[in-house]
Protein backbone atom coordinates (compact mmCIF):
# COMPACT_ATOMS: atom_id res chain seq x y z
CA UNK A 1 0.00 0.00 0.00
CA UNK A 2 2.97 2.67 0.52
CA UNK A 3 3.94 1.76 -3.16
CA UNK A 4 0.07 3.28 -4.18
CA UNK A 5 0.36 6.13 -1.76
CA UNK A 6 2.90 7.35 -4.66
CA UNK A 7 -0.08 7.81 -7.35
CA UNK A 8 -2.93 9.67 -7.59
CA UNK A 9 -5.42 9.22 -4.63
CA UNK A 10 -8.28 8.56 -7.65
CA UNK A 11 -6.13 5.28 -8.75
CA UNK A 12 -6.06 2.92 -5.68
CA UNK A 13 -9.66 3.42 -5.84
CA UNK A 14 -10.23 2.34 -9.50
CA UNK A 15 -7.71 -1.14 -8.83
CA UNK A 16 -9.89 -1.78 -6.53
CA UNK A 17 -12.76 -1.68 -8.38
CA UNK A 18 -10.64 -3.57 -10.75
CA UNK A 19 -10.46 -5.96 -8.48
CA UNK A 20 -13.43 -7.31 -7.80
CA UNK A 21 -14.84 -6.94 -11.70
CA UNK A 22 -12.09 -9.15 -12.82
CA UNK A 23 -12.14 -11.53 -10.29
CA UNK A 24 -16.01 -11.79 -11.34
CA UNK A 25 -14.86 -11.84 -15.04
CA UNK A 26 -12.37 -14.62 -14.76
CA UNK A 27 -14.96 -16.61 -12.82
CA UNK A 28 -17.56 -16.53 -14.59
CA UNK A 29 -15.44 -17.06 -18.01
CA UNK A 30 -13.94 -20.43 -16.50
CA UNK A 31 -17.37 -21.35 -14.74
CA UNK A 32 -19.40 -21.21 -18.11
CA UNK A 33 -17.04 -23.48 -20.12
CA UNK A 34 -16.93 -26.05 -16.98
CA UNK A 35 -20.77 -25.57 -16.53
CA UNK A 36 -21.64 -25.81 -20.42
CA UNK A 37 -19.62 -29.32 -20.13
CA UNK A 38 -21.55 -30.68 -17.55
CA UNK A 39 -24.67 -29.59 -18.49
CA UNK A 40 -24.05 -32.06 -21.91
CA UNK A 41 -23.71 -28.77 -24.08
CA UNK A 42 -22.29 -29.58 -27.63
CA UNK A 43 -19.03 -28.28 -28.95
CA UNK A 44 -19.98 -25.91 -30.93
CA UNK A 45 -22.91 -24.08 -29.20
CA UNK A 46 -20.22 -23.98 -26.40
CA UNK A 47 -18.42 -21.58 -29.05
CA UNK A 48 -21.06 -20.27 -30.42
CA UNK A 49 -21.98 -18.93 -26.87
CA UNK A 50 -18.39 -17.89 -26.25
CA UNK A 51 -18.03 -16.08 -29.59
CA UNK A 52 -21.28 -14.23 -28.89
CA UNK A 53 -19.49 -12.78 -25.74
CA UNK A 54 -17.08 -10.98 -27.85
CA UNK A 55 -19.45 -9.66 -30.58
CA UNK A 56 -21.20 -7.95 -27.94
CA UNK A 57 -17.24 -6.99 -26.57
CA UNK A 58 -16.71 -5.68 -30.27
CA UNK A 59 -20.05 -3.82 -30.27
CA UNK A 60 -19.53 -2.27 -26.34
CA UNK A 61 -16.62 -0.72 -27.83
CA UNK A 62 -18.22 0.76 -30.38
CA UNK A 63 -21.68 2.17 -28.55
CA UNK A 64 -20.95 2.72 -25.19
CA UNK A 65 -17.95 5.61 -25.90
CA UNK A 66 -20.49 7.98 -26.78
CA UNK A 67 -22.14 6.87 -23.62
CA UNK A 68 -19.34 8.03 -21.50
CA UNK A 69 -18.63 11.52 -23.21
CA UNK A 70 -22.34 12.38 -22.79
CA UNK A 71 -23.36 11.04 -19.18
CA UNK A 72 -19.23 10.74 -17.37
CA UNK A 73 -17.43 7.56 -16.30
CA UNK A 74 -18.87 7.00 -12.97
CA UNK A 75 -22.36 6.51 -14.93
CA UNK A 76 -21.16 4.44 -17.50
CA UNK A 77 -19.76 1.97 -14.93
CA UNK A 78 -22.47 1.75 -12.79
CA UNK A 79 -24.31 0.88 -15.21
CA UNK A 80 -22.60 -1.57 -16.85
CA UNK A 81 -21.74 -3.38 -13.52
CA UNK A 82 -25.41 -3.71 -12.81
CA UNK A 83 -25.98 -5.51 -16.06
CA UNK A 84 -22.81 -7.68 -15.38
CA UNK A 85 -23.84 -8.99 -12.46
CA UNK A 86 -27.70 -9.48 -13.43
CA UNK A 87 -26.05 -11.27 -16.51
CA UNK A 88 -24.30 -13.68 -14.13
CA UNK A 89 -27.01 -14.38 -11.60
CA UNK A 90 -29.35 -14.88 -14.74
CA UNK A 91 -27.02 -17.77 -16.33
CA UNK A 92 -27.65 -20.02 -12.82
CA UNK A 93 -31.55 -19.00 -12.98
CA UNK A 94 -32.42 -20.52 -16.47
CA UNK A 95 -30.22 -23.10 -17.89
CA UNK A 96 -30.79 -22.48 -21.62
CA UNK A 97 -28.03 -22.44 -24.45
CA UNK A 98 -29.79 -19.78 -26.47
CA UNK A 99 -31.00 -17.55 -23.45
CA UNK A 100 -27.12 -17.84 -22.21
CA UNK A 101 -26.63 -16.56 -25.94
CA UNK A 102 -27.99 -13.17 -25.12
CA UNK A 103 -26.45 -13.22 -21.82
CA UNK A 104 -23.32 -13.52 -23.22
CA UNK A 105 -23.92 -10.66 -26.02
CA UNK A 106 -24.88 -8.07 -23.02
CA UNK A 107 -22.19 -9.07 -20.77
CA UNK A 108 -19.67 -8.99 -23.51
CA UNK A 109 -20.98 -5.26 -24.09
CA UNK A 110 -20.47 -4.71 -20.59
CA UNK A 111 -17.27 -5.75 -19.92
CA UNK A 112 -16.23 -3.93 -23.18
CA UNK A 113 -17.93 -0.39 -21.28
CA UNK A 114 -15.99 -1.07 -17.54
CA UNK A 115 -12.69 -1.56 -19.56
CA UNK A 116 -13.08 1.83 -21.01
CA UNK A 117 -14.49 3.59 -18.41
CA UNK A 118 -11.57 2.09 -16.48
CA UNK A 119 -8.26 2.52 -18.78
CA UNK A 120 -9.45 5.77 -20.28
CA UNK A 121 -9.93 6.89 -16.28
CA UNK A 122 -6.32 5.78 -15.24
CA UNK A 123 -5.23 6.94 -18.35
CA UNK A 124 -6.24 10.65 -17.94
CA UNK A 125 -5.32 10.02 -14.25
CA UNK A 126 -1.49 9.22 -14.94
CA UNK A 127 1.31 11.78 -15.24
CA UNK A 128 4.65 11.29 -17.66
CA UNK A 129 6.34 11.09 -14.41
CA UNK A 130 4.30 8.20 -13.27
CA UNK A 131 3.39 6.39 -16.34
CA UNK A 132 5.19 3.28 -16.73
CA UNK A 133 4.49 2.94 -12.72
CA UNK A 134 0.79 2.99 -13.17
CA UNK A 135 1.16 0.81 -16.47
CA UNK A 136 3.40 -1.45 -14.38
CA UNK A 137 0.76 -1.83 -11.31
CA UNK A 138 -2.50 -2.19 -13.66
CA UNK A 139 -0.96 -5.35 -15.74
CA UNK A 140 0.26 -6.78 -12.06
CA UNK A 141 -3.48 -6.41 -10.65
CA UNK A 142 -5.40 -7.20 -13.73
CA UNK A 143 -3.46 -10.77 -14.84
CA UNK A 144 -3.97 -11.50 -10.91
CA UNK A 145 -7.06 -10.52 -10.02
CA UNK A 146 -8.08 -12.87 -13.71
CA UNK A 147 -6.09 -15.48 -12.36
CA UNK A 148 -7.69 -15.27 -8.84
CA UNK A 149 -10.75 -15.81 -10.43
CA UNK A 150 -10.07 -18.87 -12.16
CA UNK A 151 -9.14 -20.07 -8.72
CA UNK A 152 -12.64 -19.35 -7.19
CA UNK A 153 -13.92 -22.02 -9.23
CA UNK A 154 -12.76 -24.35 -6.09
CA UNK A 155 -15.53 -22.54 -3.69
CA UNK A 156 -18.28 -24.10 -4.59
CA UNK A 157 -19.84 -26.86 -7.00
CA UNK A 158 -19.98 -25.65 -10.57
CA UNK A 159 -23.14 -27.67 -11.57
CA UNK A 160 -25.19 -25.39 -8.89
CA UNK A 161 -25.86 -21.60 -9.14
CA UNK A 162 -23.78 -20.80 -6.01
CA UNK A 163 -20.42 -19.90 -8.46
CA UNK A 164 -22.83 -17.59 -11.02
CA UNK A 165 -24.45 -15.74 -7.64
CA UNK A 166 -20.64 -15.28 -6.85
CA UNK A 167 -19.81 -13.94 -9.94
CA UNK A 168 -22.65 -11.71 -9.49
CA UNK A 169 -21.70 -10.32 -6.24
CA UNK A 170 -18.03 -9.54 -7.38
CA UNK A 171 -19.63 -7.30 -10.47
CA UNK A 172 -21.49 -5.40 -7.72
CA UNK A 173 -19.01 -4.66 -5.15
CA UNK A 174 -16.86 -2.98 -7.78
CA UNK A 175 -19.74 -0.45 -7.31
CA UNK A 176 -18.68 0.52 -3.67
CA UNK A 177 -15.57 1.92 -3.75
CA UNK A 178 -16.74 4.65 -6.61
CA UNK A 179 -20.21 4.93 -4.65
CA UNK A 180 -18.57 5.91 -1.15
CA UNK A 181 -15.96 8.25 -2.26
CA UNK A 182 -15.97 11.34 -3.84
CA UNK A 183 -14.23 11.75 -7.02
CA UNK A 184 -13.53 13.20 -10.19
CA UNK A 185 -13.71 11.82 -13.73
CA UNK A 186 -10.45 11.68 -15.12
CA UNK A 187 -8.44 14.78 -16.15
CA UNK A 188 -6.96 14.69 -19.10
CA UNK A 189 -6.79 12.73 -22.73
CA UNK A 190 -4.89 12.40 -25.58
CA UNK A 191 -7.61 10.47 -27.61
CA UNK A 192 -9.19 13.83 -29.01
CA UNK A 193 -5.71 14.64 -30.45
CA UNK A 194 -5.09 11.19 -32.20
CA UNK A 195 -4.81 11.26 -36.03
CA UNK A 196 -6.42 8.86 -38.28
CA UNK A 197 -4.14 5.99 -40.43
CA UNK A 198 -6.49 3.98 -42.93
CA UNK A 199 -6.15 0.66 -42.47
CA UNK A 200 -4.25 0.05 -46.27
CA UNK A 201 -1.72 2.37 -45.00
CA UNK A 202 -1.10 0.79 -41.53
CA UNK A 203 -0.89 -2.81 -43.64
CA UNK A 204 1.64 -1.63 -45.75
CA UNK A 205 3.85 0.10 -42.67
CA UNK A 206 3.57 -2.95 -40.56
CA UNK A 207 1.85 -6.04 -41.88
CA UNK A 208 3.05 -8.48 -39.57
CA UNK A 209 1.65 -6.71 -36.98
CA UNK A 210 -1.77 -6.29 -37.96
CA UNK A 211 -2.14 -9.94 -38.91
CA UNK A 212 -0.22 -10.99 -35.55
CA UNK A 213 -3.06 -8.76 -33.66
CA UNK A 214 -5.61 -10.82 -35.80
CA UNK A 215 -4.30 -14.09 -34.98
CA UNK A 216 -4.13 -13.14 -31.23
CA UNK A 217 -7.76 -12.56 -30.94
CA UNK A 218 -8.64 -15.63 -32.71
CA UNK A 219 -6.04 -18.04 -30.27
CA UNK A 220 -6.34 -15.86 -27.37
CA UNK A 221 -10.46 -16.20 -27.18
CA UNK A 222 -10.44 -19.47 -28.28
CA UNK A 223 -8.14 -20.66 -25.43
CA UNK A 224 -10.05 -18.85 -22.53
CA UNK A 225 -13.36 -20.08 -24.05
CA UNK A 226 -12.73 -23.28 -24.77
CA UNK A 227 -9.99 -24.81 -22.24
CA UNK A 228 -12.28 -25.04 -19.50
CA UNK A 229 -14.84 -27.27 -21.65
CA UNK A 230 -11.49 -29.32 -22.92
CA UNK A 231 -10.84 -30.08 -19.18
CA UNK A 232 -14.01 -31.57 -18.65
CA UNK A 233 -14.15 -33.54 -21.58
CA UNK A 234 -10.69 -34.76 -20.73
CA UNK A 235 -11.48 -35.95 -16.93
CA UNK A 236 -9.62 -33.52 -15.54
CA UNK A 237 -11.50 -32.19 -12.07
CA UNK A 238 -12.86 -28.85 -11.11
CA UNK A 239 -9.80 -28.37 -9.09
CA UNK A 240 -6.94 -29.26 -11.44
CA UNK A 241 -9.39 -27.04 -14.26
CA UNK A 242 -9.53 -24.01 -12.11
CA UNK A 243 -5.77 -24.84 -11.29
CA UNK A 244 -4.61 -24.88 -15.14
CA UNK A 245 -6.43 -22.01 -15.79
CA UNK A 246 -4.95 -20.00 -13.13
CA UNK A 247 -1.43 -20.91 -14.00
CA UNK A 248 -1.68 -20.64 -17.35
CA UNK A 249 -2.42 -17.05 -16.97
CA UNK A 250 -0.08 -15.96 -14.59
CA UNK A 251 2.98 -17.37 -16.73
CA UNK A 252 2.09 -14.42 -18.86
CA UNK A 253 3.52 -12.07 -16.37
CA UNK A 254 7.02 -13.78 -16.83
CA UNK A 255 6.19 -14.12 -20.71
CA UNK A 256 5.57 -10.69 -20.96
CA UNK A 257 8.76 -9.09 -19.40
CA UNK A 258 11.06 -11.53 -20.78
CA UNK A 259 9.96 -12.10 -24.76
CA UNK A 260 9.59 -7.93 -24.16
CA UNK A 261 12.82 -7.27 -23.57
CA UNK A 262 14.27 -9.95 -25.82
CA UNK A 263 12.43 -8.04 -28.62
CA UNK A 264 13.96 -5.07 -27.73
CA UNK A 265 17.13 -6.48 -29.38
CA UNK A 266 16.23 -8.75 -32.36
CA UNK A 267 13.73 -7.72 -34.86
CA UNK A 268 10.16 -8.10 -33.30
CA UNK A 269 8.96 -9.52 -36.62
CA UNK A 270 11.75 -12.66 -36.26
CA UNK A 271 10.78 -12.97 -32.19
CA UNK A 272 6.80 -13.20 -33.47
CA UNK A 273 8.17 -15.55 -36.00
CA UNK A 274 9.69 -17.82 -33.25
CA UNK A 275 6.64 -17.36 -31.02
CA UNK A 276 4.43 -18.72 -33.71
CA UNK A 277 6.73 -21.95 -33.93
CA UNK A 278 6.72 -22.68 -30.70
CA UNK A 279 3.36 -22.26 -30.24
CA UNK A 280 2.50 -24.49 -33.47
CA UNK A 281 5.27 -27.15 -32.06
CA UNK A 282 3.37 -27.64 -28.34
CA UNK A 283 0.28 -26.96 -30.08
CA UNK A 284 1.07 -30.71 -31.96
CA UNK A 285 2.59 -31.70 -29.01
CA UNK A 286 0.20 -31.13 -25.66
CA UNK A 287 -2.31 -34.13 -26.43
CA UNK A 288 0.38 -36.10 -26.37
CA UNK A 289 1.36 -34.49 -22.81
CA UNK A 290 -2.03 -34.88 -21.46
CA UNK A 291 -2.30 -38.96 -22.27
CA UNK A 292 0.65 -38.84 -20.07
CA UNK A 293 -0.10 -36.79 -17.18
CA UNK A 294 -1.68 -34.05 -15.81
CA UNK A 295 1.79 -32.37 -14.76
CA UNK A 296 3.14 -32.40 -18.10
CA UNK A 297 -0.30 -30.72 -19.78
CA UNK A 298 0.89 -28.17 -17.47
CA UNK A 299 4.35 -27.71 -18.27
CA UNK A 300 3.85 -27.76 -21.92
CA UNK A 301 0.37 -25.81 -21.88
CA UNK A 302 2.57 -22.81 -19.98
CA UNK A 303 5.13 -22.98 -22.65
CA UNK A 304 2.35 -22.28 -25.25
CA UNK A 305 0.45 -20.15 -23.32
CA UNK A 306 3.44 -17.90 -22.46
CA UNK A 307 3.76 -16.65 -26.37
CA UNK A 308 -0.13 -16.79 -26.52
CA UNK A 309 -0.80 -13.85 -23.81
CA UNK A 310 2.28 -12.12 -25.40
CA UNK A 311 1.13 -12.27 -29.39
CA UNK A 312 -1.68 -9.58 -29.13
CA UNK A 313 1.29 -7.03 -26.75
CA UNK A 314 3.87 -7.62 -29.33
CA UNK A 315 2.14 -7.18 -32.36
CA UNK A 316 1.34 -3.96 -30.70
CA UNK A 317 4.66 -2.83 -29.73
CA UNK A 318 6.34 -3.61 -33.65
CA UNK A 319 3.42 -1.87 -35.17
CA UNK A 320 4.43 1.14 -33.07
CA UNK A 321 7.89 1.22 -34.41
CA UNK A 322 6.35 2.08 -37.25
CA UNK A 323 4.14 4.67 -36.52
CA UNK A 324 4.33 8.55 -35.54
CA UNK A 325 3.75 9.26 -32.06
CA UNK A 326 -0.02 11.20 -32.71
CA UNK A 327 -0.53 8.23 -35.17
CA UNK A 328 -0.59 5.93 -32.23
CA UNK A 329 -4.10 5.42 -30.82
CA UNK A 330 -5.77 5.32 -33.84
CA UNK A 331 -3.84 2.93 -35.56
CA UNK A 332 -4.09 0.51 -32.23
CA UNK A 333 -7.18 1.19 -32.45
CA UNK A 334 -7.80 -0.48 -35.55
CA UNK A 335 -5.70 -3.31 -34.35
CA UNK A 336 -8.07 -3.77 -32.07
CA UNK A 337 -10.73 -3.83 -34.09
CA UNK A 338 -9.12 -7.02 -35.85
CA UNK A 339 -8.00 -8.71 -32.75
CA UNK A 340 -11.91 -8.94 -32.02
CA UNK A 341 -12.76 -9.95 -35.07
CA UNK A 342 -10.43 -12.36 -34.23
CA UNK A 343 -12.02 -13.43 -30.94
CA UNK A 344 -15.23 -13.51 -32.77
CA UNK A 345 -14.34 -16.41 -35.16
CA UNK A 346 -11.37 -17.84 -33.11
CA UNK A 347 -14.19 -20.05 -29.99
CA UNK A 348 -16.92 -21.09 -32.81
CA UNK A 349 -14.23 -22.00 -35.28
CA UNK A 350 -12.27 -24.15 -32.54
CA UNK A 351 -15.23 -25.85 -31.48
CA UNK A 352 -15.94 -27.02 -34.69
CA UNK A 353 -12.92 -28.58 -35.08
CA UNK A 354 -13.39 -30.49 -31.29
CA UNK A 355 -16.67 -31.84 -32.48
CA UNK A 356 -14.82 -33.54 -35.76
CA UNK A 357 -11.81 -34.50 -33.80
CA UNK A 358 -12.57 -34.47 -30.07
CA UNK A 359 -11.06 -32.27 -27.10
CA UNK A 360 -7.62 -32.48 -28.57
CA UNK A 361 -9.02 -30.55 -31.62
CA UNK A 362 -9.10 -27.60 -29.36
CA UNK A 363 -4.69 -27.80 -29.52
CA UNK A 364 -4.98 -28.44 -33.07
CA UNK A 365 -6.83 -25.55 -33.83
CA UNK A 366 -4.41 -22.99 -31.70
CA UNK A 367 -1.48 -24.88 -33.28
CA UNK A 368 -2.74 -24.44 -36.61
CA UNK A 369 -3.55 -20.93 -36.71
CA UNK A 370 0.02 -20.32 -34.62
CA UNK A 371 1.71 -22.25 -38.02
CA UNK A 372 0.14 -20.37 -40.10
CA UNK A 373 0.78 -17.14 -38.89
CA UNK A 374 4.69 -18.28 -38.81
CA UNK A 375 3.85 -19.41 -42.47
CA UNK A 376 3.18 -15.79 -43.35
CA UNK A 377 5.71 -13.83 -41.52
CA UNK A 378 8.67 -16.43 -42.84
CA UNK A 379 7.15 -15.69 -46.57
CA UNK A 380 7.14 -11.77 -45.76
CA UNK A 381 10.84 -11.78 -44.32
CA UNK A 382 12.30 -13.87 -47.78
CA UNK A 383 10.09 -11.67 -50.05
CA UNK A 384 11.20 -8.37 -47.81
CA UNK A 385 14.91 -9.92 -47.97
CA UNK A 386 14.70 -10.26 -52.22
CA UNK A 387 12.93 -6.68 -52.58
CA UNK A 388 16.12 -4.62 -52.24
CA UNK A 389 15.17 -2.58 -54.83
CA UNK A 390 12.18 -1.30 -52.47
CA UNK A 391 14.91 -0.17 -49.99
CA UNK A 392 12.84 -0.57 -47.22
CA UNK A 393 13.24 1.76 -44.41
CA UNK A 394 14.61 0.31 -41.16
CA UNK A 395 13.17 1.95 -37.71
CA UNK A 396 15.24 2.06 -34.92
CA UNK A 397 12.66 -0.10 -32.04
CA UNK A 398 11.00 1.69 -29.32
CA UNK A 399 11.20 -0.06 -25.89
CA UNK A 400 8.77 -2.68 -25.11
CA UNK A 401 5.57 -2.34 -22.91
CA UNK A 402 3.71 -5.06 -21.97
CA UNK A 403 -0.13 -4.68 -21.74
CA UNK A 404 -2.91 -6.72 -19.67
CA UNK A 405 -4.14 -9.80 -20.81
CA UNK A 406 -7.73 -9.45 -21.06
CA UNK A 407 -9.35 -7.54 -24.06
CA UNK A 408 -8.22 -4.02 -24.03
CA UNK A 409 -9.27 -0.90 -25.49
CA UNK A 410 -7.22 1.32 -27.75
CA UNK A 411 -7.49 3.90 -24.22
CA UNK A 412 -4.49 1.80 -22.49
CA UNK A 413 -1.88 2.67 -24.93
CA UNK A 414 -1.94 6.44 -24.24
CA UNK A 415 -0.26 4.75 -20.48
CA UNK A 416 2.43 3.53 -22.96
CA UNK A 417 5.86 5.31 -21.96
CA UNK A 418 7.57 4.99 -24.84
CA UNK A 419 5.54 8.10 -26.22
CA UNK A 420 6.18 10.11 -23.45
CA UNK A 421 8.87 12.26 -24.97
CA UNK A 422 5.90 13.97 -27.57
CA UNK A 423 3.82 14.34 -24.90
CA UNK A 424 6.78 16.42 -23.14
CA UNK A 425 7.78 18.47 -25.84
CA UNK A 426 3.50 19.65 -26.08
CA UNK A 427 3.81 20.57 -22.22
CA UNK A 428 7.32 22.38 -22.17
CA UNK A 429 5.54 24.42 -25.39
CA UNK A 430 3.05 25.41 -23.72
CA UNK A 431 5.16 26.59 -20.04
CA UNK A 432 7.63 28.58 -23.02
CA UNK A 433 4.62 30.49 -24.49
CA UNK A 434 2.95 31.31 -21.14
CA UNK A 435 -0.73 31.82 -23.10
CA UNK A 436 -3.26 29.60 -23.73
CA UNK A 437 -4.30 29.03 -27.61
CA UNK A 438 -7.00 31.75 -27.48
CA UNK A 439 -4.08 34.29 -26.79
CA UNK A 440 -1.94 33.23 -28.85
CA UNK A 441 -4.40 33.20 -31.59
CA UNK A 442 -4.96 37.01 -31.29
CA UNK A 443 -1.61 37.07 -30.99
CA UNK A 444 -0.62 35.53 -34.71
CA UNK A 445 -3.94 37.87 -35.66
CA UNK A 446 -2.13 40.94 -34.93
CA UNK A 447 0.85 40.13 -35.70
CA UNK A 448 -0.50 39.33 -39.15
CA UNK A 449 -2.65 42.63 -39.82
CA UNK A 450 0.85 44.34 -38.89
CA UNK A 451 2.71 42.94 -41.77
CA UNK A 452 -0.41 43.99 -43.92
CA UNK A 453 0.75 47.41 -45.95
Amino acid sequence: MVLLRSLPATLPILFVCEISFLLGHGLIMTLLGVRMSLEGFPSQMAGLLMSSFSLGFVLGSYFIEKRIRSVGHIRVFAACAAMLAVTAMLHGIWINPWAWLVWRVAGGAATAGLLMVMESWVSGESTNDNRGKVLGWYLVISTMSLAGGQWMLNLADPATSVLFSVAGMLFALSLVPLSIHRIHGPSSSNHDVAHKIKLRELYKRAPVGLVGAFTGGLMAQAFFAMTPFYGQEIGLSTQQTAQFMAITTMVALVAQWTLGRVSDRIDRRKVILCMAAVMAATGAFISVAAGYSYLALLVVACLHTAMLHTLYSLSLAHTNDWLEPEEVIAANSKLMIWYGIGSVIGPFSASLVMQVVGPEGLWLFLGGAALSLAVYVSVYLLARRRRRVDREVEVEQEPYAPLPIIETSHYINELDPRFEPHQLEFDFAHLDIGVDDSDQAESEEVSAQASVP
